[in-house]
């Protein structure tokens, strides 16, 4: 992503620079005719479809007091809703990030400055939470007592295992409107699916009844995945000599809630000393959720390059196998789809990637694998979950395989974005 917040006003003038990628714009400036009260964000929609895109764009030094109106929630300005985010905690935006609908080819205007904006109630889409027990005691290897409270940042007991009762619904959730995440912060490490029969969020009820009430059918739905020895749908691991090595060993692991925001949540674990039969290494992994986009992107950064590092999805006896013609470059998918939910019914899972990240996709044990290209560089993929019982969900092999290559076609052709004034 390029960041603009080092950028003297001295180089405004120059060329024009749009980056861009799936889920974030790096925010440009386009220094002109306009004045600075004239504040605009434009939007461009590559494709011949209409696009529902949420956009993160970062600012420039000396815009963040123009907006310092985002601070009170989430605006609307010419059709678009408007969030401004604070990265350092330290009283300074750092960006904005706008959700809005792009006709075809079009490139949107949108006016930031705050007579053109008004102010959205009820605008949350997203949220992201890790919540633990207070005020009771370890004995062992179980937390005993005490009362849930939503933090922001957990560094792991040593005592932690699974089942210890310690963490509501035993790690991070994250979801939007459409569906809910969570992954088990603990040597398993796979990912799961709350699927629900609602569009308002609900993670901050889940757990709350009854340690893992969350598997019995609810009004607002139920985990609907069941991992096993699995890496869920999009976890992590390492591929040595046919198995699959989850995070079984770690010398430390932190986590916390990057952002929970209305219309972006993310959530970034560290692994410090990952180890396993081949080496050791250290991890960050951060994971984001959009309004409106059941895809979560999944970025990693890996200390050493690492032979076999890999994702995956459980195989499931009733999944039948999804995958896209993969090219020289571009986006691919891997994906099953069938009666694999835990409420027997239609349940979809993917995995999209950039083709040239990935070193093979092979058959495991227990999940359809893809194995990564060592590299130290960041890389992201994306992970998802469909269920049949969602409102206006997705119902058949072929909703599903259309959603697919609907969603691998914007991933290869990305909005661009620029602050213009």
């Amino acid at each position: 992503m390029l960041s603009m917040k080092n950028v003297r006003a001295s180089a405004w003038s120059k060329a024009l620079v749009v980056a861009c990628c799936a889920a974030t714009v790096g925010g440009c400036v386009s220094k002109g005719a306009a004045t600075k009260s004239e504040l605009k964000l434009q939007i461009l929609n590559p494709s011949n479809e209409v696009r529902q895109e949420v956009v993160t764009v970062d600012l420039p030094a000396s815009i963040p007091s123009q907006l310092e109106y985002l601070k009170q929630g989430v605006y609307q300005a010419d059709g678009a809703w408007v969030e401004g985010v604070d990265k350092d905690a330290d009283g300074v935006l750092d960006q904005v990030i706008v959700k809005t609908v792009l006709q075809p080819n079009e490139t949107k205007e949108i006016g930031l400055n705050q007579s053109n904006a008004t102010r959205v109630v009820s605008a949350k889409r997203t949220q992201a939470e890790i919540s633990v027990k207070t005020g009771g005691t370890w004995e062992g290897r179980k937390y005993v007592g005490g009362e849930f409270e939503n933090i922001s940042h957990l560094s792991v007991p040593a005592e932690h295992t699974d089942h210890s009762y310690y963490i509501r619904y035993e790690g991070p959730g994250w979801e939007n409107e459409q569906i809910g995440y969570r992954f088990y912060l603990d040597w398993r490490n796979a990912m799961d699916i709350f699927g629900k029969k609602v569009d308002t969020l609900v993670l901050q009820a889940v757990g709350q009844d009854g340690f893992d009430s969350y598997h019995e059918p609810a009004p607002w739905g139920m985990d609907v995945l069941k991992a096993g020895k699995s890496l869920g749908v999009g976890s992590i691991g390492q591929y040595i000599d046919s198995t699959v090595e989850h995070f079984q060993s770690t010398d430390s692991v932190t986590c916390e809630i990057a952002l929970n925001g209305d219309l972006s949540s993310i959530i970034r674990t560290n692994y410090f000393g990952w180890k396993t039969s081949t080496n050791a290494t250290d991890l960050e992994s951060t994971l984001r959720i959009d309004a409106g986009d059941r895809a979560v992107e999944h970025s990693v950064q890996l200390s050493k390059e690492v032979s076999g590092f890999c994702t995956g999805l459980v195989k499931h006896p009733k999944g039948e196998k999804l995958e896209s013609i993969v090219g020289a470059n571009g986006w691919a998918y891997i994906a099953t789809y069938g009666e694999q939910s835990l409420a027997g019914d239609g349940l979809g899972l993917a995995i999209l990637y950039r083709v040239n990240d990935v070193e093979y996709v092979k058959e495991g044990d227990y999940d359809h694998l893809v194995v990564f290209k060592p590299t130290t560089k960041k890389f992201s993929y994306y992970l998802l979950g469909a269920w049949e019982q969602e409102k206006a969900g997705i119902k058949t092999k072929e909703e599903f395989s259309d959603y697919l290559k609907e969603k691998v076609n914007r991933l290869n052709h990305p909005v661009s974005a620029n602050l213009v004034y």
